[in-house]
Order: C-alpha cells, then structure tokens, then sequence
C-alpha cells in the first residue's frame, strides 16, 4: 500500500454550526469514504468549544484560555497563530489546506518553516477590489502574499476573476473554482400537505396558515447588510409605495426615521425633506418613468419575516431596528442559535423548507451557503445582485440592483440593495405562487450537481495534482519568511 496522502487542515473546528465547518465536512468526510487508504487527515481547529458534530479525524484545538466568564479563545492564537507551527513539526503533513480570509492564513504563508509543507489555500472573495494595500506602481500587498501559495482555490468565478484581475503577482497563478459541496439528501422534496404540517409546528396557533415567510439566515454583521432586512420588511407589511401600473416598478414612500413615520410631503421639517428625490416631488407620479397611472401600495397584514440568526452577534441591535421600522411584532426569530453554536442542519434544513421565499441584501459573500442552501430545500430567492452568491443564485430567485461602499481600510466593495427594487422584487414572489414553485425547482435541480457525490473526484483532482508538485524545500524555488 503506498504512502497516505497527509492533509493538515486550518479552519473552523469542524465539529462547529458554521459554513467553514460544515464546508470543511462536506468535503473531507465524503473523501476519505471514497478514498479510505488514500488520504489521512488532521486538523487544526479554531473556537473548538463544543462537539456539535462528529469528524472521523483528530482536531487540534487552537489555544483556550480559561476565565471567569468561561472558556474564550486566545485572540493571539485565533486562527493558529501559535498552534499551528508546532503542529506541523509534529504531523509533517504533506499539503497544509488553509481555508477562509487571507489574515487567516497569511502566518501560514509567512511560516518560518514554509518550505516543508505544500500549501493549498482555499479562498473566500467575498467583494472586490482585493488588493489588500495598492502601491504606486499597481503592485498589492495581498497579491505578493499569495504567491506563496502553491495552489489557489477560490469557491467561485467571481473569486477567481477578482484575483486575476486585480493582483498582477498571480497572474499565472494556477487558480481552480470548487463550489461548497452540498448533501442534497438532507433536503428531499416536500409537498405543500408536508410543508403545512411542519408549519404547524413552528408558527403559533394563532397565526393564519396562509402566513407568508420571509426568511434570512446568516450572521449579524456589517458586510451582511442585515439593516435592510427590517427596512424592506416595513415597506412590506405598511405598504408604504406606489406602484406604477406602466413600468411596474417601485416607488417607496421615504421614512423619516426620528419621527417614525412616512415623511410629509410639504412640511417644513428638515427631518421630513425628501432624500431619495428631488424636492417638491409629491408620489402623485412614478418617479422612475413619470407616469400617472399608479396606485397606492396594500398592507400585507399576513407578511413575517424570519430571522435565523443570533441576537448576540456584534451587529446591528435587532430590537432597535424593529422599533424603528415598527415590525416587532412581524420579527421571528430561531431559538438557541449563538453564534457558533445552533440547532442542527436538518433542522435548518426544515426550516428553509417552510419558508415562502429567502431576502439575501448581503454587501458580500465569499460564496452564501444559505442561500445555496435555500434553493436546495426549493425556497425562492431575492438576493444583492453583487459578489459570490449571486453567480448561483440567479438559478433560484430574482436579483436585486445594488450601490456600493467601500470598505474603510481595504477598499472592498460592499453592496447595499436599492430599497425600491428590492420591495418590487420580494413583491413578484409574495404575489405570484407560479413564480416561487418555477424557482426554487430550478435552484434545486442547478444545486444538486454540487453534491458531495459529485464533487468527491473534483477535490481528489485537486490534491493528486498538488502531490505531483515537490515540496518548496526539493522545488527550485525557496520561500524566505517575510520580514
């Protein structure tokens, strides 16, 4: 029997409820299955608190620091800045699989002992431009760091395009796409009489059964954009536009945040002077083609949104943003999911299933497991129409027109959704049950060709090929530590 192939991965624990974690499972755990004598894998794990789920490989922890408030991560060790070195000397892997952000890797492209190990990086572009830092002579810093990388794999074409380019030191870098590989058997197909049921289990008594869903999964964070979630759910549920009856598009009638209410049109408070459009603009025509033939939008007393996501995420204050668009009491939130840790995937997976469609305003995604997650289980989605996940998602739901803001220290693009198009495209959906059932089986045929039975020899390909390469140490190039 020949030499197992040794693998070091660095990442999230992946005994954790995160989409590094479950990524990492849905790529090793169906490998070594298939190719049980082939491959030997470890991993370093990072905010290993809890065993969550189970992984037929050892996991080194990072370091955890016990206080009185609990076990914490140590921050200098977040993503194996201590460990990892040592683990390496002790487990002499073949490949070391870096999987996330570049500064979660970039102490294993800078190791002191770099040339011992061949290094694969699996990278999560989640915006452009990805520069880093770009000098005078359009050299970047983060293109210098990663063309130490023996190999580059990025879970899109948006992240592959964005590197070449906007970073000349790789350009002839070989770069592979490897998308999230996904266990579809966890999502089998419902019927309406089973998604009813379920339904009934999770919905107050008291709620119509006719209640319509509008789901978001994810984190609590600035690059998520999740304060559009609570601004589009206003529009919905107070029907505060107009439609146009010609173009059919949207125009929202501005809010005035300090007062809580629609802004008056003709008023003299600087609170209420129109933003959005020119002044003296007064809804009695479409703003986009000045047409007269509108109407006034319907309350959609029957309209909810679900929020699965953590409360005690460092983002915005969800009770806040519910009592400044006035939903409170349309916001429905998944118990015990904190941070890292949440309820197990079938029940995610049941839930997408009893959702009527997902809003996914997110500024940027490295790739979107939940939306990719939401066509599998066949529910409908809007989504930015910017970054990795929009490439899939276009399957499954209906883009939604996007502005930017650059992030302060990198430059990267974050998208936020035009609220207008967003409330006429979340519309479409909530009206037209045709549309949702045409979608989210077309999301679910388009993501079934990433199962992880199908994408076991993709990765297979990708670490054979890795292993026909020499170690930096017996290659013609030596890499010295960065200073």
């Amino acid at each position: 029997m020949s030499k197992r192939i040794k693998i070091l991965i660095n990442t999230d624990s992946a005994t954790l409820h995160s989409g590094l974690a479950e990524t990492t499972r849905n790529i090793f755990i169906p490998l070594l299955e298939r190719y049980p004598d082939k491959y030997e894998i470890h991993q370093c794990g990072w905010f290993h608190l809890t065993n969550r789920e189970q992984v037929p490989w050892p996991i080194y922890p990072t370091i955890i620091n016990q206080t009185p408030q609990g076990p914490q991560v140590d921050h200098e060790d977040r993503y194996g800045q201590k460990t990892l070195s040592g683990l390496i000397e002790k487990i002499k892997p073949d490949i070391v699989f870096g999987y996330g952000d570049l500064w979660t890797f970039d102490h294993i492209l800078d190791s002191p002992i770099r040339n011992q190990f061949r290094l694969i990086i699996y990278y999560t572009v989640d915006g452009q431009p990805y520069f880093g830092h770009l000098e005078s002579d359009k050299s970047t810093s983060w293109g210098k760091q990663l063309a130490r990388a023996d190999k580059i794999v990025t879970l899109s074409h948006f992240g592959k395009d964005t590197l070449l380019d906007g970073l000349p030191e790789i350009k002839n870098k070989d770069i592979s796409v490897r998308y999230h590989p996904l266990s579809l058997s966890m999502y089998p197909s419902k019927t309406e009489e089973q998604v009813q049921e379920m339904r009934s289990h999770i919905l107050p008594p008291a709620m119509a059964k006719d209640t319509f869903l509008c789901g978001w999964l994810g984190r609590n964070q600035f690059r998520k954009q999740n304060f559009k979630l609570w601004e589009l759910q206003h529009y919905m549920v107070f029907g505060d536009y107009i439609e146009c009856k010609d173009c059919g598009r949207i125009t929202i009638k501005e809010w005035n945040h300090s007062a809580g209410k629609s802004k008056v049109v003709g008023s003299r408070k600087q609170t209420d002077i129109l933003t959005l459009y020119d002044m003296g603009y007064d809804y009695s025509h479409c703003w986009h083609c000045k047409s007269e033939n509108i109407q006034e939008g319907v309350p959609d007393e029957k309209f909810y949104m679900w929020f699965h996501m953590s409360k005690h995420d460092p983002g915005y204050n969800p009770d806040l943003h519910e009592r400044m668009w006035n939903v409170a009491n349309r916001s429905i939130y998944t118990n015990n999911t904190n941070g890292l840790v949440g309820v197990s995937k079938q029940d995610v997976a049941n839930l997408l299933s009893c959702w009527d469609m997902m809003f996914y305003p997110s500024g940027g995604e490295g790739f979107g497991n939940p939306p990719f997650e939401a066509m599998a289980a066949g529910c409908p989605i809007a989504f930015s129409n910017y970054s990795s996940h929009a490439e899939f998602a276009r399957f499954g739901g209906l883009p939604v027109n996007v502005t930017y803001q650059p992030e302060m220290h990198h430059g990267i693009m974050r998208a936020s959704v035009d609220t207008n198009h967003a409330v006429q495209q979340v519309l479409r959906l909530r009206r037209d049950k045709n549309l949702r059932k045409a979608l989210g089986q077309r999301g679910r045929n388009y993501v079934a060709q990433y199962s992880t039975a199908h994408m076991v020899d993709p990765w297979d390909k990708v670490f054979t090929e890795a292993m026909e390469k020499p170690l930096p140490v017996e290659g013609d190039t030596l890499y010295a530590q960065s200073v």
